[in-house]
C-alpha cells in the first residue's frame, strides 16, 4: 500500500495532467436540464410490469325511467393494461491513480464522489430523454410520450397487443395535429378544449414544449407588455401560462412539438428506485453503477393532445 501511494505521487507528468483536468478551470458543459422527469408522478410498483385498469365504455343503464319500472343494472367496460418494467443504468469507474492524484494541490479532492454526482446527473438526463422518445414497449427503453400520446397513425400498437384503431380502444387514441404551422393562441386553446371535451380536468392540464416554442409564445404576447418609461427592465418573469395552464419548457422536447398533457393520466411506475451498487474490479480502480427499474405509462391518452411540425 505504501508503494502504491509513493508511486502515484512520484509520477510528475501524470500528476500534472490530472491537476490540469481537475483544477480550478474545470467546466461542466453538459446540459443537465431534466424538467419533465421531475414533474411526472412516481408510483411504487411490486411487479415486473406496470398495470392499470382503464374504462373503455360507459355504463349503458344510465337513463330516465317510469314509476315502478324494474331497475336494470350494468357496469362499465374495463380493460387491464400492462407495460413491462425497463432496466436503466449508468456505470462509473475511476482509477486508483486518479483518486489519489485528485487529492493533491489543484485537484478536486474526492474525485470518486464527484464522478458519482455527475453520473447521477447524466442518469437523470438519460431518463428525461427517454420520456420524450417514441420507444415501443418491446424495446429496452422506456415508453416516452411521443409514443404514448399518439393517434396510432405512426405507432400501430399501444402496450403489447392493443391496436389503437380497433373498436373498444378509443381510450388509447390521443388527438394529434401534424399540420405545419406557426404556434398560435388559437391552436393552444384548441388543444385545451379538445382535452377538456374528452374528459380531462383543466386543473390537471399543462403544456410541455421546447424552449423554441416558449420563445415563440412570448413573442406572441410581447405586445401586451408595456415598459415603464424610466425602467430598463424588459421581458417576462416566472413560468409562462395561458388561461391559467402552465407552459413547461424542456430541452429534450423536439423543437417543433407541443403537448397538452393531463397530469392525472401520466405516471412512472418504479420497481427499484435509483440505487448505487458497487462492482468487483480486477484492476486498480473503484467501480459501481446506478440502476433503476421503471416504466412510463399513460392511462388515458385521449385526454392528451400532441401538436407536431410547429415552425421552428
Amino acid at each position: 500500500m505504501t508503494y502504491d501511494r509513493v508511486k502515484a505521487l512520484a509520477v510528475g507528468t501524470q500528476r500534472a495532467e490530472l491537476n490540469d483536468l481537475y483544477g480550478d478551470l474545470i467546466q461542466n458543459t453538459v446540459n443537465n436540464n431534466t424538467v419533465f422527469y421531475n414533474l411526472i408522478p412516481k408510483e411504487k410498483v411490486y411487479s415486473d410490469r406496470v398495470g392499470f385498469r382503464v374504462r373503455s365504455a360507459r355504463n349503458s343503464t344510465a337513463d330516465s325511467y317510469e314509476e315502478l319500472d324494474i331497475i336494470v343494472t350494468g357496469n362499465s367496460t374495463r380493460q387491464r393494461r400492462y407495460f413491462p418494467i425497463k432496466q436503466l443504468k449508468v456505470g462509473v469507474e475511476v482509477s486508483g491513480l486518479m483518486i489519489e492524484s485528485a487529492k493533491g494541490p489543484g485537484g478536486i479532492g474526492d474525485v470518486w464522489a464527484e464522478e458519482i454526482k455527475d453520473a447521477s446527473l447524466d442518469f437523470a438526463k438519460e431518463i428525461n430523454t427517454q420520456l420524450f422518445a417514441a420507444a415501443l414497449p418491446t424495446t429496452s427503453d422506456m415508453s416516452g410520450i411521443k409514443y404514448l400520446i399518439d393517434d396510432g397513425d405512426n405507432y400501430a400498437t399501444y402496450g403489447d397487443i392493443t391496436d389503437r384503431t380497433a373498436a373498444g380502444y378509443e381510450w388509447a387514441v390521443a388527438t394529434t395535429n401534424e399540420t405545419a404551422q406557426d404556434l398560435g393562441i388559437t391552436l393552444m386553446r384548441t388543444m385545451v378544449r379538445t382535452c377538456a371535451t374528452a374528459g380531462a380536468n383543466k386543473a390537471n392540464l399543462m403544456f410541455v414544449t421546447s424552449p423554441t416554442q416558449v420563445d415563440k409564445y412570448k413573442d406572441l404576447i410581447q405586445d401586451l407588455q408595456r415598459l415603464v418609461p424610466t425602467s430598463t427592465v424588459a421581458g417576462f418573469e416566472g413560468m409562462p401560462s395561458l388561461d391559467g395552464i402552465p407552459i413547461v419548457e424542456d430541452v429534450n422536447c423536439d423543437a417543433g412539438y407541443m403537448y397538452c398533457l393531463d397530469r392525472s393520466t401520466l405516471k412512472m411506475g418504479v420497481l427499484k428506485e435509483p440505487t448505487l451498487v458497487t462492482l468487483p474490479e480486477p484492476k486498480d480502480a473503484d467501480a459501481a453503477y446506478i440502476k433503476m427499474y421503471a416504466q412510463a405509462v399513460c392511462s388515458n391518452p385521449s385526454w392528451n393532445y400532441k401538436a407536431t411540425a410547429l415552425t421552428t
